[in-house]
């Protein structure tokens, strides 16, 4: 068994980073381009990086003041081991059910487990890379600050190793259980939009009631900060309780000197262990129950699949609600592009409303006076949050790449080139309708809004979509991202992606800025509405002309 989960872990991690092909990718000049790029976009984060350290250690000293160092280390464990959580669980979605490689994996004599091991394990390296900038800076703050002993960056070490662990664990089991319960026939697809959205929420609502454990721990009078003089560890014990592998991983290092801390760091490193082997135990009995309906659909859309496809679009009379009804039914029912297009949109309307709900009417109240008489507000607002989620959807920045390799059969369809952007731009927008809707309802839930502010928002929000959409098309065809092994590498693991993210925002920032001028200028709410419509058309043209060209450039026909 070990041997062949070994095996398993060299090549799937060969796969996933393209560790053997390194070598000839960095002789070709595109590549290298892309790399340089890639560099000059995490430079670019260091500035950012170096702001939250300085804030990092400000909240060192703030702690340090009454006594409650540790909790600074929780902070750092829990922030972690949640964002292990949620990336887990797209993460291992895709890893898990959706790679390519699992076609020639299942029918070979290879048990689920070794399957799923190997898989695990691939999936900690790239959650390190998500994990350590996060976690370092609290360890290093730490243990600096408080000039400790060599055992305290042995024990650091150790659960640095440990860390992915129990979050990924975690995130595959809810999954497995999740693919296994909703593999039905014909209510498949629905089961798990409503369970990936139903699961987001719980996340969310999970965090807030974090913070709210925080707020009251810290008014709950005199007794509790003489209680809190007297233990340092009070507050990590307290609040640690939400998720206790980050109250252990935090008691470890902060008492490294004694038993607590010897005690805390076997446990932390047993349950990892423990949960990684249930796991593997469960993975054994259900994974193969969720797998199958997954492969019989991949097999299903084939050769066979594709030429239906070809039929649809020589009986429709417009070709770009044929590709944009293709596009859709490929976010539908490839659950990753699903569960990614949809967390853009929705993510920020759900964090309002769990806000609101957990600091209760005072909140609402302020947020009213604030606003007053002056509703245009509200509108403005949801307007440009509807235009920054058109880029933030992710589906016209991954719209060519998320193809793959069978990119070449758009290529060869008899279709203008405007239909394949109106198309792709419908398909955007579908997801943005879910955005608008989920927005215009926690608007509502936190204020009054009008029926004249719902009309604006959704107006002029849809039209801002469509530029948003172009540019991340233009930099999608520029240089599509085709040669994927599982669907989560088109979407979050592309740098289309992050590309169009900051043009996009700059964009939006711009457009932004021009309304404040406006506003603290006087100029009549409809003149504002009307000038930001006019900008949204503009763009919309400027920005078709060249995705037009570069779509004709990519499609000529192959000799």
């Amino acid at each position: 068994m070990m041997n062949k989960m070994i095996s398993l872990i060299k090549t799937d991690l060969n796969i996933t980073f393209g560790l053997s092909a390194l070598k000839y990718k960095l002789k070709d000049k595109r590549d290298r381009w892309r790399f340089i790029i890639l560099i000059f976009a995490l430079m670019s984060l260091i500035p950012t990086y170096v702001v939250m350290i300085g804030g990092l250690l400000k909240l060192y000293d703030a702690y340090k003041t009454i006594g409650q160092q540790s909790i600074f280390l929780l902070n750092g464990f829990i922030f972690s081991q949640l964002l292990i959580f949620l990336f887990g669980i797209i993460f291992v979605m895709a890893k898990y059910y959706f790679s390519n490689d699992l076609n020639v994996l299942v029918p070979l004599p290879i048990k689920p487990g070794d399957i799923i091991g190997a898989k695990f394990i691939t999936s900690m390296v790239s959650e390190y890379l998500t994990s350590l900038p996060i976690i370092l800076p609290f360890i290093f703050i730490f243990g600096i600050k408080g000039q400790l002993g060599v055992s305290y960056w042995l024990y650091s070490l150790i659960l640095i190793a440990f860390l992915p662990v129990i979050p990924l664990a975690l995130s595959s089991i809810i999954v497995m259980i999740f693919m296994k319960y909703t593999n039905i026939k014909g209510k498949k697809d629905l089961l798990r939009i409503v369970g990936y959205i139903v699961l987001l929420v719980v996340l969310l609502g999970f965090q807030f009631k974090i913070q709210s454990i925080t707020q009251k721990s810290l008014t709950e009078g005199g007794d509790f900060f003489l209680k809190m003089v007297q233990d340092s560890n009070l507050l990590v014990r307290k609040l640690g309780l939400s998720f206790p592998p980050s109250m252990w991983g935090a008691l470890a290092l902060s008492n490294y000197f004694n038993i607590t801390g010897f005690l805390n760091l076997i446990l932390f490193a047993g349950v990892s262990i423990g949960i990684f082997l249930l796991m593997i135990f469960l993975g054994e009995r259900i994974f193969f129950d969720g797998l199958i309906g997954n492969l019989e659909v991949s097999v299903s859309k084939g050769n066979r699949g594709k030429k239906i496809e070809l039929d649809k679009y020589n009986k429709l009379k417009s070709p770009f609600i044929a590709i944009g009804l293709k596009e859709i039914k490929m976010l539908v029912r490839t659950p990753v592009y699903l569960f990614n297009s949809i967390v853009g949109v929705i993510i920020v309307p759900i964090i309002i409303v769990i806000s609101a709900f957990m600091n209760g009417k005072e909140s609402l109240g302020e947020l009213s006076v604030f606003i007053g008489g002056k509703s245009y507000i509200v509108a403005l607002f949801g307007i440009g949050l509807i235009t920054v989620f058109g880029v933030m959807n992710c589906v016209g920045c991954t719209t060519f790449s998320r193809e793959g390799k069978s990119f070449w059969i758009q290529r060869t369809m008899p279709i203008k080139a405007k239909d394949q952007i109106f198309g792709r731009i419908l398909s955007s927008l579908f997801v943005q309708v879910i955005g608008i809707i989920a927005l215009i309802g926690s608007i509502a839930f936190i204020t009054k809004i009008t029926l004249e502010n719902v009309f604006w928002i959704v107006f002029l929000g849809l039209i801002g979509s469509i530029p948003m959409t172009e540019l991340g098309m233009i930099v999608d065809i520029f240089r599509p991202l085709l040669d994927w092994d599982n669907p989560q590498k088109a979407m979050k693991e592309n740098l289309n992606v992050l590309i169009s993210m900051g043009i996009g925002i700059l964009y939006v920032f711009v457009v932004g800025f021009l309304v404040y001028k406006m506003l603290m200028s006087g100029f009549n709410i409809l003149t504002i509405y009307g000038t930001i419509g006019l900008i949204f058309i503009v763009s919309s043209y400027g920005f078709y002309i060249p995705l037009k060209n570069l779509i004709k450039k990519q499609f000529e026909i192959l000799e």
